[in-house]
């Protein structure tokens, strides 16, 4: 069985959020995780247990996180703003692929 290499078939994907824009999510490639894990204040190693712990603070912080490779000027309370039940039904996809990683 030939064994799937996720980060080569990783594609960019575009989110609508609250705002009815549309943004630009990055690659998920080793820059941009190692530029997740700055941003977030720690390794992923320790993503699903803050996702258990603070679901919603790691759910904003790891969009924040996202964004922040195309749109550096938003603010981490902005990105909060934009996100509803939708979109983290809508993101649940890249939070699998990250907490996979983990």
């Amino acid at each position: 069985m030939m064994e799937i290499n996720i980060l080569a078939q990783e594609k960019p994907k575009v989110i609508k959020l609250a705002d009815g824009k549309e943004y630009n999510l990055p690659v998920i490639d080793l820059t941009t995780l190692a530029n997740i894990e700055k941003s977030m204040g720690f390794g992923l190693g320790k993503f699903a247990a803050k996702m258990d712990n603070e679901p919603m603070t790691t759910i904003r912080s790891l969009v924040y996180a996202l964004l922040r490779e195309s749109y550096p000027d938003m603010t981490l309370d902005a990105v909060g703003h934009l996100i509803t039940l939708n979109e983290i039904k809508a993101l649940s996809e890249t939070i699998s692929t990250i907490m996979a990683m983990t």
